[in-house]
């Protein structure tokens, strides 16, 4: 039977950057594990980026010098978005390809992400060799025989952008749209407004000024509201606001109203059906996606395909049940083209963009049909992770809540797979109620786990 991560989380490994499991000694020596486990086939090409934290450049270094011991030529792109960097793994052939981000995370936070050849996160079993690698290389320090090559790469972003714009979208015309783009001060803050003026948009930019502690700091995702504004005054299509590693999206439609996964989710799925490009007529979401959606799914003849929070669950969903599209209600889409994946925020604002080309009709309009029923997201911070069902006075609180919404409503409760943190959502047609019970649990969560 298989054991659970010691390190990895859902998301790479990721903690606050220099303590815990981003200390020095814990970085370099999963240097040298990744180096020790690729050197089984000889010299590989490495592809590495990262976004514009502060801790980034040295977290880099440290985990560079492994492989660089054990033979490796690393190229490194700089500041990239994590799916830039896994395009270009895909495309270009890269052994494995690193990013050194915290994604959402704030700014003192950092983390190791690791992509296969074909750019997608590494198997379970991977993570496991080199969790054992790793305890290897901590019980001895040992090195390699050197020979390795570090090489700067700075044509990277051009020839994502290019790839992008020309092979993937090479008819899609912007000319005549004002786009506004929030680029959280992160990784994408110079080829986010890049790639739209490639298409004749007119951007006005927000979140493009990065000093290395400000990302995800009061923008992006994280501020989507504060679109609303320059969207209306500069009459613009819509408005777009990325998370720090822009794998995430999230809308500002014409009329000022935020657009999540869930209306994202409804007007592709229905776009697709409708071109008869929606295989096996399946959408793949998760747990936490709104009744909404279902509803919407359900009138379509859709089957929703609901799977756990993560995308690692809905990929690999979408590879089961040979799905076209998936993702989260947090904006991070997933695109199935055959053997391609693509979970680019970006990407997604541009299929989104052609939808709205080809229908002529706003963002408010086609994100209408998914109406959303009353859901609150409690984030409550604990000291530990203990099992939800050995909890008693949670457990109760739970039933309590979920009796007075007499099935016309639902609770989940699960811990961030990256902070420690309970997730406490109630959703139901009474928005009242919703409130009430949301907060009856997460108090009660916070009685039994400590307030940390």
């Amino acid at each position: 039977m298989k054991t659970s991560r010691k390190w990895f989380g859902t998301d790479g490994i990721r903690d606050v950057a220099g303590m815990g499991l981003l200390t020095p000694a814990m970085v370099s020596a999963c240097g040298r594990a990744l180096g020790r486990m690729l050197a089984e086939k000889g010299r590989a090409r490495v592809l590495a980026g990262r976004d514009t934290r502060e801790s980034g450049p040295l977290l880099l270094d440290q985990l560079a010098e492994g492989l660089l011991d054990h033979g490796h030529t690393l190229h490194d792109a700089g500041v990239l978005t994590t799916p830039a960097v896994q395009l270009l793994a895909r495309e270009e052939q890269f052994v494995l390809a690193i990013v050194v981000s915290a994604s959402h995370n704030p700014a003192e936070d950092n983390g190791l992400k690791f992509f296969s050849a074909d750019g997608r996160k590494l198997a379970d079993e991977r993570e496991h060799e080199v969790e054992r690698l790793m305890e290897l290389e901590l019980a001895s320090a040992s090195r390699g025989t050197g020979g390795g090559e570090r090489v700067n790469d700075p044509g990277a972003a051009r020839r994502y952008l290019h790839h992008i714009r020309h092979t993937l979208f090479p008819d899609l015309d912007l000319s005549r749209r004002t786009i506004v783009l929030d680029c959280a001060h992160g990784a994408a803050h110079t080829i986010g407004p890049e790639l739209l003026r490639l298409f004749g948009a007119r951007v006005i930019t927000r979140g493009t000024a990065p000093d290395g502690r400000n990302i995800n700091a009061g923008a992006g995702v994280f501020a989507v509201g504060d679109l609303a504004g320059p969207v209306r005054s500069h009459q613009a299509l819509l408005g777009l606001a990325l998370d720090g590693d822009a794998d995430r999206v999230l809308l500002m439609d014409e009329t000022g109203t935020v657009r999540d996964g869930d209306h994202m989710l409804g007007l592709l799925a229905a776009d697709l059906l409708a071109r008869g490009q929606l295989t096996n007529n399946v959408l793949v979401s998760t747990v936490m996606a709104n009744f909404g959606l279902m509803q919407r799914c359900r009138q379509l003849g859709i089957h929703c395909e609901l799977t756990p929070v993560g995308d690692r669950h809905v990929a690999a969903a979408m590879d089961r049940l040979d799905a076209a599209v998936g993702g989260e209600q947090s904006g991070h889409i997933i695109f199935r083209q055959g053997e391609r994946r693509f979970g680019d925020g970006l990407y997604t604002a541009l299929r989104i963009l052609e939808v709205l080309e080809r229908t002529s009709l706003p963002l408010s309009t086609l994100s209408d049909s998914v109406r959303k029923f009353p859901q609150l997201l409690l984030n409550v911070r604990v000291s530990r992770r203990a099992p939800l069902e050995e909890l008693a006075e949670l457990m109760a609180a739970q039933q309590r809540v979920e009796q007075a919404l007499r099935g016309d409503g639902r609770v989940v409760l699960r811990y961030s797979g990256t902070e420690l943190l309970l997730r406490v959502m109630v959703e139901g047609a009474d928005e009242a109620l919703v409130d009430r019970g949301a907060r009856e649990i997460a108090d009660a969560a916070r009685r039994v786990l400590g307030d940390a």
